[in-house]
């Protein structure tokens, strides 16, 4: 039987739409960095724009293509997690090249939580563990974000059947020799 007869795909779209309770440099810029597992343990990462500190709002959207087997599909919405990092860019350049960032928090959402939602879409705050402790009365970082799943029919119908339950733990080894990929090209689109 063909390793790739059983194969599906779906689509992801994460949103990234603002942030509260963010101190900064106000020479700097702020954005947030995403990574997503590309199964044999690798990730993809994107970039949101940068934005001033009296701007913190983004409005951007990342669609991505996941294709694989059911099997490594289901992996990903029962166990898979998607990274957010809220980063600092100091304003200052040196010879037209932009400075390193600085990690100002990080916090990781599971794809579970958009299975389980009964429209596999969700929009949410999210509270990043900042790097440095906060002073008493300090509230952490928080982005807002989106992340919604379109086209995983089949996968849920194998899920529900009894596919992530047989599969178990036992997916990891799948996810990573199967095929299943990002599309490269992200398409980036604002609202």
């Amino acid at each position: 039987m063909d390793k790739f007869q059983d194969s599906t795909a779906f689509s992801c779209e994460l949103r990234i739409i603002r942030a509260r309770n963010v101190e900064f440099n106000s020479t700097g810029s702020l954005f947030v960095r995403c990574y997503m597992s590309a199964g044999n343990n690798k990730r993809v990462r994107f970039e949101s724009r940068e934005v001033s500190s009296s701007n913190m709002v983004w409005n951007q959207s990342f669609s991505l293509n996941c294709f694989g087997t059911k099997e490594s599909m289901s992996n990903m919405l029962f166990e898979g997690t998607v990274i957010f990092e809220l980063r600092q860019r100091s304003g200052i350049s040196f010879f037209g090249r932009t400075g390193k960032s600085q990690l100002l928090g990080k916090a990781e959402v599971p794809w579970k939580t958009v299975y389980e939602s009964s429209t596999l879409d969700i929009e949410k705050w999210i509270v990043m563990k900042p790097k440095k402790s906060l002073l008493d009365g300090v509230k952490p970082p928080a982005v807002e974000v989106g992340m919604k799943v379109t086209g995983a029919q089949a996968i849920l119908k194998h899920a529900k059947n009894g596919g992530a339950k047989e599969c178990g733990r036992g997916c990891r080894s799948l996810v990573e020799s199967e095929l299943f990929a990002l599309d490269a090209a992200l398409e980036f689109s604002c609202y």
